[in-house]
């Protein structure tokens, strides 16, 4: 096995063997795999799959396991030597093939090895680590081999959300976050505008209702969001220690999907404990490219690791989606996974006959009969595109805009308009304004980088520190537009940002539908629906014009008074961009010799001896695409 293929990566793609590799691959782990973990393994079936995923061209794997961790390991947490056995066959198995493993050890909560708290509790904890170091020490040398410690984690036995356990040791580990974080009980009580939190005395967790529920939601859950952050990064990282203390120094990673773009436990806060971040593409269709960009995090890889098309249920319980139309969606989530990373691996390889969850069981290439679907042709071109894609993919450049995320905001109850004003802020700007961008997060302002132009979409919330940084960007020659008001901190209080530049404006509930905000190219009007009405905030500029252009330092500031993300059209993000894109300077890639419809998204990056262009459509009919690259002519 040492002597099999050297996969590591660099901060844009993977190396095999020192050469880049763009991934198109698949995840092996259905059914029978599953059942042979746990019974005998069966050789010849992965010699014979394995072999049929290598004519078809696909370069890696995935594997791992997602249940019955008891028939694994002991109550201590040491595999025995069946289970060892089996996944050293495997890899052999792999190996004989040249391809690279991803190997999943536990999915969703690590809470099957008993212990109050998965993350928390010493007695999980240790036995956690007696099984990742007994792997490391059987399998550390293992050079094709990477290590994805949790499969879409969940903080708590409340699967899928960042919600509180309920445990003592969560409630005491709390407190003492809590006393790290603030001087005293009153700095606290100010933060969270409580009349007072007394000396003494455990301070629960928050109460997460929606305000439809009851009253409206505690300002403490901005800090209950950051602790789970800072809880499960601190246990990546031991994880990792763990490792690397026994013997392994191969890569590692942890599976997160979509969910772990807004609400959950976000790459932003552990990235920099594993070598690559990753996403899982499943339901978030009409926003893939935010999913890729916003897992990407600056100077680290992304893979889009788990990743399918299912056919969906219609109201009379008959599948939405014919197999073709499943492999057009899959096809297009495989090309923009390329937007910013390494390219895709597959949800799965094998149909699993045994699942019945609905979503999943319509998943995979290669039905249970053998026949293969659709998207398996779609793979082999894929795969055959990536082939010839991989020695060109070096020194990607970054693009010139950068989008900023506000995680005051979405870590409050205003965290789905958040997440909104970022999808439609991506869309507006890749989509309409036809122009590429990066996503960094609030908490990774360090690494922004020098774009020629930030956009900060309808942030309504922003932590001091980050805003300072911003404005430090604009002062030293930046530009940054801004939408709508930002005079709340992290604990959604008010805090006027308008004073400190000058500008004179007032911050006013958004109570009316319609709004119009004048251009260059002449005015334009917006509709904000209901739910925009009943939440979100505007400014008013004392001067009467809704859009302001200011100097500050050597750089420029441009702010709408209005949340133009979270207008219903959005076409009025689109033209506001274009007008402030033209003003900073910044023209598009790509000329349209034809216009393109506004369901075609053109994506390309400038990489060190060619350009990669990547097409995805959501347009109704068939068109065709007729443009000018800009650098090359």
């Amino acid at each position: 096995l040492a002597s099999g293929p050297r996969l590591t990566v660099n901060a844009d793609y993977f190396e095999l063997n020192g050469k880049p590799l763009a991934v198109v691959g698949t995840t092996y782990m259905a059914s029978d795999v599953q059942r042979l973990y746990y019974q005998h393994p069966n050789v010849a079936v992965w010699d014979r799959d394995l072999g049929q995923i290598v004519a078809a061209g696909l370069n890696m794997l995935r594997t791992g396991w997602w249940s019955g961790w008891a028939q694994l390991c002991d109550e201590n947490g040491m595999p025995t030597e069946h289970t060892l056995r089996t996944l050293e066959a495997y890899l052999m198995t792999a190996r004989k093939y040249n391809l690279p493993v991803q190997f999943n050890v536990f999915a969703f909560l690590p809470d099957v090895l008993g212990g109050a708290n998965a993350y928390l509790d010493p007695v999980s904890l240790e036995r956690e680590k007696t099984l990742y170091a007994a792997l490391a020490q059987r399998f550390g040398t293992v050079p094709f081999l990477a290590w994805d410690l949790i499969n879409e984690p969940s903080f708590s036995q409340n699967l899928w959300t960042s919600r509180p356990n309920g445990d003592p040791i969560e409630l005491a580990r709390w407190n003492t976050w809590l006393a790290t974080r603030y001087p005293s009980r009153a700095d606290m009580a100010a933060a969270w505008n409580v009349p007072c939190i007394g000396e003494h005395g455990t301070i629960p967790v928050p109460s997460f209702v929606r305000a439809s529920e009851g009253p409206p939601p505690p300002l403490n859950l901005y800090d209950f969001y950051l602790f789970s952050q800072d809880t499960f990064a601190a246990w990546v990282a031991e994880i990792r220690r763990t490792l690397r203390a026994a013997g392994s120094h191969q890569l590692i990673t942890v599976g997160q999907d979509e969910g772990g773009n807004s609400q959950r436990l976000l790459p932003a806060y552990f990235g920099d404990a594993v070598d690559f971040t990753t996403n899982h593409s499943w339901s978030q269709n009409d926003n893939l490219l935010w999913n890729s960009l916003l897992a990407k995090q600056p100077g680290k890889m992304m893979l889009i690791q788990e990743m399918g098309a299912g056919a969906g249920i219609g109201p009379d319980r008959i599948e939405r989606r014919d197999p073709d139309s499943q492999a057009a969606l899959f096809e297009r989530k495989v090309i923009l996974s390329f937007a910013q990373g390494s390219g895709a691996i597959e949800w799965l390889w094998n149909t699993n006959a045994d699942m019945v969850e609905n979503g999943e069981v319509a998943l995979g290439g290669v039905r249970a009969d053998r026949t293969e679907k659709p998207e398996t042709e779609a793979l082999r071109g894929l795969a055959a595109f990536a082939a010839q894609a991989s020695p060109h993919l070096l020194q990607p450049q970054q693009p010139q805009v950068a989008i900023v995320t506000s995680q005051a905001t979405q870590f409050s109850a205003l965290q789905d308009q958040q997440t909104q004003a970022q999808q439609r802020a991506v869309q507006a700007l890749c989509s309409l304004a036809h122009t590429p961008a990066y996503l960094v997060a609030e908490n990774q302002l360090a690494r922004l980088g020098h774009p020629a132009l930030v956009l900060l979409p309808s942030p309504q919330a922003l932590g001091e520190p980050a805003w300072q940084a911003l404005l430090a960007y604009v002062h030293a020659g930046g530009s940054l537009l801004v939408t709508g008001p930002l005079n709340r901190d992290t604990h959604l209080q008010s805090n006027d940002r308008f004073a400190p530049l000058h500008l004179a404006a007032t911050v006013e509930p958004l109570t009316y539908r319609t709004a119009t905000l004048p251009l260059p190219d002449g005015p334009d009007t917006m509709t904000f629906n209901q739910a925009a009405q009943n939440t979100l905030e505007a400014a008013r500029f004392s001067d009467g014009h809704p859009f302001q252009q200011l100097p500050w330092g050597a750089g420029h500031l441009y702010w709408s008074a209005f949340p133009v993300e979270l207008a219903d059209e959005p076409q009025a993000a689109a033209r506001l961009y274009t007008a402030v894109l033209q003003a900073a300077g910044i023209q598009p890639p790509f000329a349209e010799d034809t216009p393109l419809p506004p369901g075609v998204l053109v994506y390309p990056t400038l990489l060190k001896d060619a350009i990669l262009y990547l097409f995805a459509s959501t347009y109704a009919d068939d068109t065709p695409i007729a443009l000018r690259d800009q650098t090359t002519g």
